[in-house]
């Protein structure tokens, strides 16, 4: 039977890591943003909400 080296074991899990990280910081970073833009524009905001509310309704 083969044996895997460190490297062929780690690549794989390495690259998981970063696949995944880099969508949680995405997602932290769009929510983020979200809540900055709500700050600042509340009115256009929650009209773009009720909109696409009432779109997916």
């Amino acid at each position: 039977m083969h044996k895997k080296k460190l490297s062929e074991k780690a690549i794989p899990v390495l690259f998981d890591v970063v696949v995944y990280g880099g969508f949680v910081a995405f997602l932290v970073a769009t929510y983020i943003a979200f809540q900055t833009l709500v700050e600042r524009f509340p009115g256009p905001v929650s009209k773009l909400m009720g909109v696409l509310h009432n779109f997916l309704a």
